[in-house]
């Protein structure tokens, strides 16, 4: 009888259930693994976005080089002037007065003209206000490309045929990607800057795509072509369509168009004076980065992860700000004023010029045509173009030969 006891114990002990602290273990390891599969799938559909983003952007600069290279539609750039990226320097007047190209990048100036240094100036949003802004400007109401207006003794007037005033100007309704009213909702819109590039002084342009704001209110009964636009009944009282994308020019802060602020204007290409230095490669000072009439601006182009386009055609990265230390061989170009980043892809020696790079627009008439500052010109980064919320796809595209 003991023995057949002690059978049946040894059985019921074997046959135990899991206790109640083995469960709470089993469950509590169980929704860590959840946790971390939970967390892994927001990452996965971001990078998928990511890249789907990337494609589109891709297929929306496909079809602004194909806009911008028909010459017939909108822009025929086979009219632009042999006088376009000489700008005029020191004041002078007449054909001696424009030196040989710069090569730098010329964008639509919708705003004033701040200076830097002693020989040049760069256009950049003019936050003045809405009585502050010239009859030349009003293309920043409504985002027309168009440089016909230009008067910036850096982005001198293309000279377009004035009898063909369409041939100068391209819309918003013709940059938005996909195409309004086309099946598909617009989401994408694209600006060019253009420049004379150093290998031939053929005509370049530059495409930035940037997702439009996707703040903006479509009201009932209409779509986001409509409103993008002014079709339909959208708006009935005036035909003003809303912005794709929208600064304030009091402030020069990225805002959504509502429709009714006066103030707000297209939030086009924006560009800046640069400087670089031999001893850093991957550092880019922005001079007078902390000028509160360019701060904006400053603050767009140095953002992390922004995409800035040099003048010599290079797309850089920023990565984060530097870290200057007093001891620092150029500490006292660095600091003050200035504001310095680090970016990503690093220049190269001969991109360096520092503060010397004003030494390649000398005003003396002797040095405006002499061949000797061609590759001056071409060489020294001073110049970035960006736009004020980081763009999708940056394109360049030779359109032609010079005449």
């Amino acid at each position: 009888m003991m023995q057949g006891s002690c059978f049946e114990q040894s059985t019921q002990t074997r046959r135990r259930g899991f206790s109640l602290i083995e469960v709470l273990i089993a469950i509590l390891v169980l929704a860590i693994g959840l946790l971390g599969l939970g967390a892994v799938f927001p990452a996965v559909i971001a990078e998928q976005r990511k890249s789907f983003s990337v494609i589109e952007g891709q297929n929306a600069a496909n079809a602004a080089q194909a806009l911008i290279s028909s010459n017939d539609e909108f822009i025929n750039f086979a009219l632009i002037s042999d006088d376009f990226n000489r700008p005029v320097r020191g004041g002078m007047t007449g054909a001696g007065s424009r030196e040989r190209f710069s090569y730098e990048w010329v964008v639509p100036q919708f705003g004033a003209s701040y200076p830097f240094g002693s020989a040049w100036t760069s256009p950049i949003p003019g936050f003045v206000g809405s009585n502050g802004l010239a009859a030349e400007f009003a293309g920043s109401e409504t985002g027309l490309w168009s440089f016909n207006s230009n008067d910036s003794s850096v982005n001198p007037t293309i000279s377009i045929t004035r009898t063909s005033p369409a041939l100068a100007q391209i819309p918003v309704s013709a940059r938005l990607f996909p195409q309004p009213y086309s099946g598909k909702k617009p989401k994408y819109v694209w600006d060019i800057a253009l420049r004379r590039e150093p290998a031939g002084d053929r005509l370049q342009a530059a495409i930035f795509v940037r997702r439009i704001d996707a703040r903006i209110r479509v009201p009932k009964g209409n779509s986001l072509s409509d409103v993008l636009t002014g079709g339909s009944l959208f708006n009935p009282l005036t035909t003003d369509p809303i912005l794709p994308v929208a600064i304030d020019r009091n402030n020069g802060r990225i805002t959504v168009d509502d429709g009714v602020n006066p103030d707000l204007v297209y939030a086009g290409l924006q560009m800046l004076e640069v400087e670089v230095y031999e001893e850093h490669l991957d550092w880019l000072v922005f001079p007078d980065g902390r000028n509160p009439m360019i701060d904006s601006s400053v603050g767009f182009a140095s953002q992390i992860g922004q995409q800035l386009l040099d003048n010599t055609g290079v797309l850089h990265t920023v990565m984060g700000p530097a870290t200057i230390d007093q001891n620092d061989p150029i500490f006292a170009q660095v600091t003050g004023q200035n504001r310095v980043v680090v970016v990503d892809p690093p220049f190269t020696a001969q991109q360096a010029g520092g503060v010397q790079t004003d030494d390649a627009r000398s005003t003396a008439t002797q040095f405006l045509n002499d061949p000797a500052y061609d590759d001056i010109r071409a060489s020294w980064v001073r110049q970035v173009v960006f736009t004020p919320r980081t763009p999708v796809t940056i394109r360049l595209v030779t359109l032609e030969e010079s005449r």
